[in-house]
């Protein structure tokens, strides 16, 4: 298995204009070189292209000019952009893109997640995408987009754990997406019997690891010296989930990117390409390089500032090839 750090080069030379394969005709779409740095030799380093993204507030005009697509997620070596209705789902190593048909709505309609639940090659991939008050559902290679009926809430992050699509939304409930026979979106009730420590951590998330699900936050909303990352297991053991504390990840290490929309990833023995296991790996935007936050200790190196928010440009973060996503 091969991870990356994947981040947008902002001294690159003028974009260039590539054309995209796609579910769906796609005129010429503008791209940006990115750089990639592969953790096992790091002295190599890739590029590949992913869209321009237009800092402007009229990026949902249909006439607007190139570069009018935001960012909206990770997930499975794909970069998920949006614009006026329209969904880009970019490879972020090759640049090849699909692009399914266009959401239900109108000009107005916005997106501000998105996520594949499987590998894009998988037969029962579907790209979800939700904003602050619907869930759109799209089974790769289908003509339609379908909503979730019944549908518990609004979806803001997904991982797909032991086959099934697991989902928080901005409160940290816990949801179980079904993509069959019927799409709905399933509240699960857990007991937060571990609530005080879970409220005092911020930018929580959902990661796979192994054969636990987690949920990972840190004690500092930008995590530097002195901050501390924590863990919770997802207990299904008794009639009643609950969210217990683990105090190691054992031989796994955890990798959070910039974007929190990102995918989470989990590799186990990273001692492999010269990582540690129990710890959580983020991009430092002081020392422009990759930070491992010990679970449970106090960070201590001092150049060590994470940013972690969302935003419409593509941040630095940790992807795996989508040729191996399958192996997740």
């Amino acid at each position: 298995m091969e991870i990356y750090l994947v981040g947008a080069l902002p001294s690159c030379p003028p974009p260039t204009r590539c054309p995209s394969t796609s579910l769906r005709h796609r005129p010429f779409v503008d791209k940006l070189p990115s750089h990639v740095i592969d953790l096992a030799s790091q002295h190599s380093h890739l590029c590949c292209q992913i869209p321009i993204v237009n800092h402007s507030s009229a990026y949902n005009d249909p006439q607007s000019p190139r570069g009018r697509f935001c960012f909206v997620g990770a997930s499975f070596g794909h970069l998920i952009f949006f614009s006026n209705r329209s969904c880009l789902i970019v490879d972020a190593f090759t640049g090849v893109s699909i692009s399914p048909p266009q959401i239900p709505g109108d000009e107005y309609t916005e997106v501000n997640y998105g996520a594949l639940t499987a590998p894009l090659a998988s037969p029962n991939s579907h790209l979800l995408v939700t904003n602050e008050s619907h869930t759109f559902i799209w089974r790769v290679g289908t003509h339609s987009w379908l909503r979730p009926s019944p549908c518990d809430g609004t979806v803001k992050q997904i991982v797909n754990f032991k086959g099934q699509v697991f989902g928080m939304n901005s409160s940290h409930a816990l949801f179980v997406v079904h993509l069959a026979p019927k799409i709905r979106v399933q509240k699960v009730l857990v007991s937060w019997a571990e609530m005080p420590t879970i409220r005092n951590l911020n930018n929580l998330c959902l990661v796979a690891c192994g054969d636990k699900l987690l949920l990972v936050g840190c004690r500092g909303s930008f995590p530097a010296r002195g901050d501390t990352f924590e863990a919770f297991l997802l207990d299904q053991s008794t009639d009643s989930p609950k969210w217990v504390k683990v105090e190691e990840l054992g031989h796994w290490a955890i990798f959070i990117s910039t974007d929190k929309r990102s995918q989470l990833l989990s590799f186990i023995n990273p001692e492999r390409w010269g990582g540690r296991s129990n710890c959580v790996y983020c991009y430092s935007h002081d020392s422009e390089h990759w930070a491992a936050f010990e679970l449970g200790r106090p960070a201590s190196n001092p150049s060590n500032f994470v940013f972690i928010s969302c935003g419409s440009v593509v941040q630095p973060m940790w992807v795996v090839p989508s040729m191996f996503s399958v192996c997740l």
